[in-house]
């Protein structure tokens, strides 16, 4: 039988909708025809949200890779007997599980264990410790892969929306930007719509930061002195990239559906219009690493945590997203 695709998952925040999620995913047992999923947790935290839930999955509990077969979904366990789940409670044990099993995902990938991770929601306060000083997923990847750049991509069908800047307070957008790191990152965006989606020539739109554009320097000159010569120079380069667009109208009229990617300043001005526009179908790719990690574009969702109503979609587009980037750099 051929090999399939080892997809490596994180349980995430224990208390949050990760264990939901992964769980309801795959009640769906067709998956595994072309995947073999390894989730990493202690075995009683699965346990217990088989038992909470009104649905349930087959699965085995395993202490390493050597006897991993298609056709089943394993749990590598993290021994732990005395965490507790507790759905809505932001706690530090919580935090503790949620890097435990983060960082054992990441030893599987780099020893080649691993095809993809898919990492569920974290909660990016009660994580933090020594080996995890970061804003959340992304820059901790960045780190691991040692590289100095990688970009916050978020797909959703042909809509592809990638940030600039990622977890910054938003009075230091502006002291971010230049046009070196507006460049790096447009190119990192080109080079993953070329190596991860197949577009041979892509089309990327760059937003502006201030309203209206700056409406000719009535509102700033971040476009004049910072965004419009980075496109210059890109465009000069071979590079097809246009704008700068205001965001408002630029999703508002469907503008966004001629480019093949938007590359947007800050988090919350790409982030808004596409949850919008993709309705909690959406992933989060990291992408300008040479390992391929996708997640949901949700967080832990603390308030509906082990009611049974947390949507999976998300999480499986993850799934989804993630195997067809694994074909594509294959291929």
């Amino acid at each position: 039988m051929e090999k399939q695709i080892i997809v490596g998952i994180t349980i995430g925040d224990p208390n949050g909708i990760g264990p939901e999620i992964i769980i309801k995913t795959f009640k769906d047992n067709r998956l595994l025809d072309f995947i073999t999923p390894v989730i990493f947790s202690p075995k009683n935290i699965i346990k217990d949200y088989v038992n909470l839930l009104p649905f349930s999955i087959d699965y085995k509990v395993i202490s390493d890779h050597k006897n991993i077969k298609n056709g089943h979904l394993y749990v590598v366990d993290i021994p732990d007997k005395s965490f507790k789940i507790n759905p809505g409670n932001n706690c530090k044990e919580a935090g503790e599980i949620s890097f435990k099993s983060l960082e054992l995902a990441t030893q599987s990938m780099i020893k080649n264990q691993l095809d993809v991770v898919i990492t569920a929601p974290i909660n990016k306060s009660n994580i933090q410790n020594k080996s995890f000083d970061f804003k959340g997923h992304t820059e901790y990847f960045t780190s691991l892969a040692n590289v100095e750049h990688s970009l916050m991509l978020m797909v959703h069908q042909d809509l592809r929306v990638a940030l600039v800047t990622n977890h910054l307070p938003l009075k230091n957008i502006s002291n971010a930007l230049n046009d070196t790191l507006i460049k790096e990152k447009a190119k990192l965006f080109n080079n993953s719509l070329i190596k991860d989606f197949g577009i041979q020539r892509p089309k990327i739109a760059l937003l502006g930061l201030n309203p209206h554009c700056s409406d000719d320097g009535l509102i700033g000159n971040e476009e004049k002195d910072i965004i419009i010569p980075a496109i210059e120079q890109l465009n000069k380069e071979g590079l097809l990239v246009y704008g700068p667009f205001p965001t408002d109208g630029f999703f508002a009229n469907g503008a966004y559906q001629k480019f093949d990617g938007v590359l947007a300043m800050y988090h919350d001005q790409g982030l808004a219009p596409f949850k919008i526009i993709s309705q909690n179908q959406g992933v989060n790719f990291t992408a300008g690493l040479p390992i391929i990690r996708t997640s949901p574009d949700h967080g832990t969702a603390y308030n509906i945590a082990g009611n049974g109503i947390a949507d999976e979609n998300s999480f499986r587009n993850a799934i989804y997203t993630a195997i067809d980037i694994y074909n594509k750099r294959g291929n």
